[in-house]
C-alpha cells in the first residue's frame, strides 16, 4: 500500500514491463528451427493481446489472450505448422507476467501444438488452456500438463461427450445471453461444481448477470451499457464535481479547504489520506486547512478524480470497471506523450472520464454535466471531435475488440505493434495498484490521489 502511494505521489507510475525469462526448448527430431529460435528468445512486449476476466468479487481476476487478428489470419492462410508453434509458444510466454500476479491467465490452443516442447516448454504452472481437441491429446501429456499445474478445459459442445475437463468455455456472439445461460444450466447439471469461464458479453449487465449465475470468469464490453435507463449521480459524486470545479475555476484554497470541511465524510477522508504513511510526514495533519496547503491544488484535484471514480461501487462489476478506467486513462497518457502533446496529463482524466457512463450507470453527458471540461475534452468525450479524439478512439477500439479500427487509428503511433506495448503497459500499471493495495479499485477511506491532473 505505501509504495503504491508513494508512485502516485511522487510521479513513478510506470510499470516496466520485463518480459519473462523464456525456458530452452528441448532440443528434439520434431523441433523446427522457428519453433526453437520462439523457446530461446524472449517474449516481445505487447505481443499478443490481453482482454480482462471478471471474477466473481467484481474485479479483474485474469485475462484472456490471443493472437493479433491480423497475425492469426496470416498464420492460418499460410498453413504452416511451424510458425504456428513459433507464435504459439511466444503466446504462452507473454502469459506468464499475469500468472505472476497471481491472476488467471487464458488461451486456446490446439492439441497438436500442445505436443511440440517449444510450446510445451513456455507453459507456466497455473495456466488455463482450452484444447478444443483435448481428446486427440495423449494421455501422459494431460497428465504431465495437470502435474504442473495447468489447467485444460474445453468449449462448448455435449457435456456427455466431452473428455474430463478442469473448466469449460463458453462464448457468446451478439445478444447470445439467454443461448448461453443454457448452456450453463446443461454443463452444471452434467458436472456440478465445473468452473465456467465466458467471453463475449455485449454489455457490462451481462458480465454482472453471468458473474450471479455461477461463472467464475467473464470477459466482454465492460465498458459499454446495456440498459438506456439512469440513476442520479449521488450526493457524494455532486460534492466531488463541485470541488474539481472550484480547483478548475482558481477558487482561493481557504475557499476550498471551507467546502471540504461542509462535508464530514470528505473531510474525514482527507485527514486520513493527508496522515497516511505515504506522505511520511512527522507531524499529524489535524485540519483540512492544514490538509489541502499540503497536498496542493494539483494533488487535491487528482484525489478528487479518483473518488468520483469511486462514488459509487453499488454495481457487482465496478472494481473490475474502476481498473479498466485507470488502464485506458494510463493508455492515453501515455499515447500523448508519444505523440508530444503539451498537456499528456489531461488525457488520463479524459480515458478516466470515458468510463463514467458504465461506472456511475448515468448517460456520458448527464454524468459530466457537473465538471467544467476544457473545449478539447469536452469535444473528445462527447462529440468524437478535436485534438484528443483519436487517442479515445484508438482506445475504446482496443477494448471493443475493434481490430480494423484499432489498426488504422494506430498508424499515428507507428502501427498497432508499437501501440500494444502501450495497452500491455496500462493494464499492468494498473493491475500494479490493485496488486500492491487491493482496495485501490475501490479507494479506501484514505484514497490516494490519481498521479494525472485534471481536465
Amino acid at each position: 500500500m505505501i509504495d503504491w502511494l508513494r508512485r502516485l505521489l511522487s510521479g513513478d507510475v510506470s510499470a516496466p514491463h520485463t518480459a519473462p525469462e523464456s525456458a530452452s526448448a528441448s532440443a528434439s527430431a520434431g523441433t523446427s528451427a522457428a519453433e526453437g529460435a520462439a523457446a530461446d528468445s524472449k517474449p516481445p512486449v505487447g505481443f499478443g493481446v490481453q482482454r480482462p476476466l471478471v471474477g466473481p468479487h467484481g474485479r479483474v481476476a485474469g485475462f484472456e489472450f490471443v493472437l493479433p487478428p491480423a497475425l492469426a489470419q496470416r498464420l492460418a492462410a499460410r498453413g504452416d505448422p511451424a510458425a504456428r508453434a513459433a507464435h504459439s509458444a511466444l503466446l504462452m510466454g507473454v502469459m506468464r507476467s499475469v500468472l505472476a500476479q497471481g491472476r488467471r491467465a487464458v488461451a486456446e490452443i490446439p492439441a497438436d501444438m500442445l505436443m511440440r516442447p517449444a510450446v510445451l516448454d513456455q507453459i507456466s504452472e497455473g495456466a488455463w488452456l482450452c484444447v478444443p481437441d483435448l481428446a486427440q491429446l495423449p494421455a501422459q501429456a494431460v497428465a504431465a500438463l495437470r502435474a504442473r499445474g495447468v489447467r485444460l478445459g474445453v468449449p462448448d459442445g455435449p457435456p456427455a461427450a466431452a473428455p474430463v475437463v478442469d473448466f469449460v468455455w463458453l462464448r457468446a456472439s451478439g445478444n447470445e445471453l439467454d443461448t448461453l445461460l443454457l448452456s450453463a444450466q446443461r454443463w452444471q447439471q452434467a458436472r456440478p461444481r465445473l468452473p465456467l469461464l465466458a467471453t463475449g458479453m455485449a454489455a457490462v449487465e451481462d458480465i454482472e448477470q453471468l458473474l450471479k449465475a455461477g461463472f467464475g470468469l467473464v470477459g466482454g464490453q465492460l465498458g459499454r451499457r446495456r440498459q438506456a435507463s439512469s440513476k442520479p449521480l449521488n450526493a457524494a459524486a455532486h460534492r466531488i464535481c463541485e470541488l474539481m470545479n472550484h480547483l478548475a475555476s482558481n477558487r482561493d484554497t481557504a475557499a476550498v479547504a471551507q467546502a471540504v470541511r461542509a462535508d464530514v465524510a470528505l473531510s474525514y477522508r482527507l485527514l486520513r489520506y493527508a496522515n497516511s504513511p505515504a506522505l511520511g510526514l512527522s507531524r499529524g495533519v489535524e485540519s483540512v486547512e492544514q490538509a489541502v496547503l499540503l497536498l496542493g491544488r494539483l494533488e487535491l484535484s487528482r484525489w478528487l478524480q479518483m473518488l468520483l471514480l469511486a462514488s459509487a461501487n453499488s454495481r457487482q462489476a465496478a472494481a473490475a470497471l474502476q481498473e479498466q478506467a485507470l488502464a485506458r486513462g494510463r493508455l492515453l497518457e501515455l499515447l500523448a506523450r508519444a505523440d508530444g502533446q503539451d498537456r499528456p496529463e489531461a488525457l488520463f482524466s479524459v480515458g478516466l472520464f470515458s468510463m463514467l457512463e458504465a461506472v456511475l450507470e448515468a448517460p456520458l453527458a448527464e454524468a459530466l454535466a457537473p465538471l467544467r471540461l476544457s473545449d478539447a475534452a469536452g469535444q473528445a468525450l462527447l462529440d468524437g471531435q478535436g485534438p484528443w479524439a483519436p487517442h479515445l478512439q484508438l482506445a475504446l477500439a482496443l477494448d471493443n475488440d475493434d481490430a480494423g479500427a484499432a489498426e488504422t487509428l494506430a498508424a499515428r503511433w507507428g502501427g498497432i505493434e508499437a501501440v500494444q506495448p502501450m495497452a500491455e503497459a496500462a493494464w499492468a500499471w494498473a493491475g500494479s495498484l490493485v496488486e500492491a493495495a487491493p482496495a485501490a479499485a475501490t479507494p479506501p477511506a484514505h484514497a490516494p490521489p490519481s498521479k494525472h491532473s485534471g481536465v
